[in-house]
Order: C-alpha cells, then structure tokens, then sequence
C-alpha cells in the first residue's frame, strides 16, 4: 500500500505542480498508535507534511493538497476526514539536492 501511495502523490506532484520526479520524495514516519492524538483523544488518522518550493499559486496548493488526500482515500480506503494536509513552502533558493539550489519552481 506504501508503495501504491508513494506513486500516486509522486503522481499528483508531477500533474499538478509540474515538479519533476528528481525533486519528489515521499517518506513515511510510522508512529506507534499511543502518539497520535487529536482532541486529547488516541487516533490513528494521518498527518501529511508537503514541502514545496515558494511561488506556487493558492490556487495550485489547494489544488495539490485535494487530490494528495483524494489519493489516500483512493489507496486506502480511509475517509478523508481521517488525513490532515499542511503545505509548507521554502523559497528555492534554501532547498537544496545534491549540494545543488533547486531551481525556481514552473509557474502553475
């Protein structure tokens, strides 16, 4: 399932933001169901973290997020209230691959 959900949001990266595969990881953070918690209560929803490159559209990062979690409904069978997104952007300029900056990101 990991797998199937690694290709799909590498996927949605690629359509939506036009990132190219060089620039998509995507890594999983298993944690044991005693800590994960909402509303002070145990859950074992899922929390999603998209690091992207600043100059994205609001337009475009509501775009990717919605169909990052229509992915994981598709892959998991999970409602969608049971996943949390946030996108957090960096400019380019402090991201790096290789020892190299990554470029400035497509306009989308």
């Amino acid at each position: 399932m990991k797998a199937e959900l690694a290709a799909e949001i590498t996927d949605v990266l690629r359509t939506v933001i036009k990132s190219p595969d060089d620039l998509i990881s995507v890594v999983f953070h298993d944690l044991p169901a005693d800590n994960t918690f909402r509303a002070g209560v145990p859950t074992d929803e899922a929390l999603i973290f998209v690091h992207i490159r600043l100059g994205r559209s609001d337009e475009a990062v509501d775009r990717l997020l919605k169909a990052i979690s229509d992915a994981w409904v598709r892959v998991t069978g999970e409602p969608d209230d049971a996943i949390e997104l946030a996108a957090m952007q960096y400019p380019a300029k402090w991201t790096m691959r290789g020892g190299v900056r990554l470029p400035e990101p497509p306009i989308v």
